[in-house]
C-alpha cells in the first residue's frame, strides 16, 4: 500500500471564521499577541497606532479568500 501525504485543506467555513475573528476582535488578538511576546521571547510588544487596522485588513482579505474558495470544487 503506497502512503500519500496531504495537505491540511482549510475549507470556505474555516477561513470565513478566521475573517471574522480577524475582522471584529482585533485589539483582543493584539492582546494576545502582546501577552505571548513578553511571556514567550521576553521582548515588549509595542504595535503601531493603526495595527488594528492591518488586522481588520487581514480579516478582509480572508473573508474575499472565502469567496474563492467556496467556488473551487471540494473533489479536486
Amino acid at each position: 500500500m503506497q502512503r500519500r501525504i496531504t495537505l491540511v485543506r482549510i475549507g470556505p467555513f474555516d477561513t470565513m471564521l478566521v475573517g471574522v475573528v480577524l475582522l471584529f476582535v482585533p485589539d483582543r488578538l493584539l492582546g494576545i499577541a502582546g501577552r505571548g511576546y513578553v511571556c514567550l521571547l521576553a521582548v515588549e510588544f509595542d504595535p503601531r497606532d493603526d495595527a488594528a487596522t492591518r488586522v481588520r485588513l487581514v480579516g478582509v482579505t480572508f473573508l474575499l479568500v472565502t469567496a474563492v474558495l467556496a467556488r473551487v470544487p471540494t473533489n479536486v
